[in-house]
């Protein structure tokens, strides 16, 4: 199975972008063994069912990039990049840390990406800013080319 996890909050502007990626390729489904989840945040409950995938991509704001921007991050992470990843997220590094739990509870590493979209609107309101909905194709197709293993 590969997984992909969007983060974010719907009800916080770009916050959301996240969630919408996330539920761009849950409509659009083109791999056969893909799960596609949004959450508001991440929870340790995660772990088990990130443990069972052989590869999960999360995707996540972030304030650190310029709006629009489309980054991706390689988790294969030692306790030493930790720093790295959360100065990029709005969300701290739950990502690397579930995916170190993974580790140690299920022995499990599956291939891990954060795909992170510059953001710039956090205030109360459901939609996302132009430049945000711009790189949302954008951010989906690269997520599809990670999953198919066409890019880095």
């Amino acid at each position: 199975m590969r997984l992909v996890i969007g983060i974010g909050n719907t009800l916080r502007g770009d916050d959301g972008v996240g969630a919408a990626v996330a539920q761009q390729l849950a409509a659009q489904q083109h791999l056969p063994d893909l799960r596609v989840i949004a959450c508001h945040q991440l929870t340790p409950e995660l772990t088990a069912l990130i443990s069972q995938a052989e590869q999960v991509i999360f995707v996540d704001a972030s304030a650190n990039l310029s709006a629009g921007e489309v980054k991706v991050i390689p988790l294969e992470l030692d306790l030493a990049d930790l720093e790295n990843v959360r100065s990029l997220t709005t969300h701290d590094w739950a990502p690397a840390a579930l995916l170190m739990a993974a580790k140690a509870l299920y022995g499990a590493q599956p291939r891990s990406a954060l795909v992170v979209i510059g953001a710039q609107h956090f205030e109360h309101c459901e939609q996302l800013s132009e430049s945000v909905r711009r790189a949302l194709p954008c951010a989906t197709q690269l997520i599809l080319s990670l999953l198919r293993g066409e890019a880095h």
